[in-house]
């Protein structure tokens, strides 16, 4: 077995494959001892010819094709043919630093964790670093206590996930939507039994201008926006099935969390300047879905600034565009 997969999948990342491969390549590790799939998701560009090539030149590699289905869809083919001890999810146009990922293994495999969360750049396509995340906390913690208690990033690429635990609770991303990173993590912290958090900063991740929170492009958005409902469903139907005995602190972090999808929603109607009818719309399907959590305070201060002021006065929309400012 080797110890840890490295999952990229790859969709119009041609520019991107030699500097991410690199980085995997550059960690000290032996390289009978872990793998690097990639996974085509149907690209349109070189892609799979640079993957190729590079396989031919590296036997941890491996080359998988599939039809297109989503980030989520490449990241479940990456797991099913995978084969380590640990996985890491990789988007192409982001990078390991060199030699960071034996040392975070190191700490996943001394305390049999489940899931190690570990710290990351943002960085410019110059190279410049706009912002650092890292946390440390020595405890174990229970997923929910975990994330209760520590507060650190929604992203699948700042954790190592141990593969069985992967496997033994069917944990699947969604499949062609945007944000399943946090569908998915909703349900690993709840199955998790031993998380981390440590502050070693293994990943940069590249500040594109084209990413989908900072594309222009508002059919992009509204796809997000009907993708949020998507979350939503999922996230309340598993909380139903899931928090039978109702315990507060399981009840909390679902409502925290389904809060959370609803305040993003807003808050990107709001900054796209999405017209008050649009927004009244929306949150009536969610009424009517009964996905619409408004009223649970969120541990993210400015969120909770805009759940407080926006969300519990729905008018306050007709105005919002000179209110921006005031709550950005």
């Amino acid at each position: 077995m080797k110890i840890i997969s490295v999952i990229v999948p790859m969709y119009n990342v041609a520019n991107y494959l030699h500097n991410c491969i690199k980085s995997v390549l550059e960690q000290g590790i032996a390289e009978s001892d872990f793998e690097i799939i990639m996974v085509d998701d149907e690209s349109p560009d070189n892609s799979l010819e640079i993957a190729n090539a590079l396989a031919k030149q590296y036997s941890n590699i491996i080359v998988v094709s599939q039809k297109n289905k989503g980030l989520g869809g490449a990241r479940n083919t990456g797991v099913t043919n995978a084969s380590g001890e640990y996985i890491l999810f990789l988007d192409a146009d982001d990078w390991f630093i060199p030699n960071s990922i034996k040392n975070i293994y190191k700490i996943a495999k001394e305390n049999k964790l489940d899931i190690l969360e570990y710290g990351f750049n943002q960085v410019t396509k110059e190279g410049t670093v706009v912002n650092s995340l890292a946390l440390n906390n020595n405890k174990i913690f229970k997923g929910v206590t975990y994330y209760n208690t520590i507060k650190y990033s929604g992203s699948a690429c700042n954790k190592l996930y141990s593969r069985s635990f992967i496997k033994a609770n069917n944990l699947v991303f969604l499949e062609k939507i945007y944000g399943e990173d946090f569908e998915f993590n909703t349900r690993a912290y709840f199955f998790a039994n031993k998380v981390m958090a440590t502050d070693i900063i293994c990943s940069e991740f590249l500040q594109s201008d084209n990413s989908i929170t900072r594309n222009k492009s508002k059919s992009m958005k509204t796809k997000y926006l009907n993708d949020y409902i998507k979350i939503l469903d999922n996230i309340k139907t598993f909380y139903l099935e899931n928090n039978t005995e109702n315990k507060p602190e399981v009840t909390s972090y679902f409502k925290e969390r389904l809060t959370l999808v609803n305040i993003n929603a807003f808050f990107m109607m709001f900054k796209n300047k999405y017209s008050y009818k649009e927004i009244l719309d929306y949150k009536k399907n969610l009424d009517a879905k009964k996905i619409l959590y408004i009223k649970q305070t969120v541990a993210n201060k400015k969120k909770n600034i805009f759940r407080r002021i926006m969300l519990q006065n729905f008018f306050l929309f007709r105005f919002s565009q000179p209110l921006i400012k005031l709550i950005k």
